[in-house]
């Protein structure tokens, strides 16, 4: 069931295109075609009762291409989930269309998801280990118009999308030690502002008292020096010394 394989060049992939894979790959498998090309995908006609962990390469590939041959009376629909289809229409089927033929009608595309999208995957691991990633999986089924070619062979591209763990914006909560911190800072900045305040004060008032004590000492020194011009109006003149 694994397409037949021949290396690709470093950094090229098989991903065709829904345009090439109804041109070359089915309308080719349709008519008997051979095709020269590297990979050819396998033949797998239970692919719609398959699940994905079944496939080979699981769970290292993300994308699986098979060939399959759609019975007459096998229906694919929205409302088809018995146990031997587990793969359910998702949309309306869309035409492919080839850009270089003036968009000449070449496909025919559905879309399909998995029913079981939900099923536990066989993996063990412990507690304490991540839990593995979720995949959605879908499949797209490409079917060739009757303008083309009237056969039951159809391409399918089965794939898978990683689930994004839910997430909850929680409201920011400030912690304690956050709130105790701040709260230390503010009493700080204030007892420093008081410091500062008293300083100041003790400042203005060293001024005053220095200012009060230069008035007492000039007073003092104003005094002294009215007491001293007294005391030398006072004193007498010296008699005169005889002839």
């Amino acid at each position: 069931m694994e397409p037949k394989l021949r290396a690709l060049p470093v950094g090229f992939r098989f991903r065709p295109t829904d345009c090439e894979i109804s041109n070359y790959f089915l309308t080719r498998k349709a008519l008997g075609q051979p095709m020269n090309t590297r990979i050819v995908p396998e033949e797998c006609h239970d692919i719609f009762s398959r699940r994905p962990r079944d496939l080979p390469g699981y769970p290292r590939e993300k994308h699986w291409y098979f060939y399959c041959r759609k019975l007459k009376d096998q229906v694919t629909t929205t409302t088809n989930t018995s146990s031997h289809n587990i793969w359910t229409q998702i949309e309306e089927e869309t035409d492919v269309l080839d850009a270089k033929n003036n968009d000449a009608l070449v496909g025919i595309k559905r879309s399909f998801t998995l029913v079981e999208n939900d099923e536990e995957s066989d993996d063990i691991y412990l507690s304490d280990e991540e839990e593995p990633p979720k995949y959605n999986w879908f499949m797209d089924e490409i079917s060739l118009p009757l303008t083309v070619a009237d056969t039951d062979w159809v391409f399918c591209h089965v794939f898978r999308k990683k689930i994004k763990p839910e997430t909850v914006d929680l409201p920011f909560i400030e912690s304690g030690s956050e709130s105790e911190d701040e709260e230390e800072e503010e009493e700080q900045e204030q007892e420093e502002q008081e410091e500062q305040e008293q300083e100041q004060e003790e400042e203005e008032e060293e001024e005053e008292e220095e200012e009060e004590q230069e008035e007492v000492e000039e007073s003092v020194s104003a005094e002294s020096l009215d007491l001293f011009r007294e005391q030398d109006e006072n004193v007498l003149p010296p008699s005169p010394s005889p002839p």
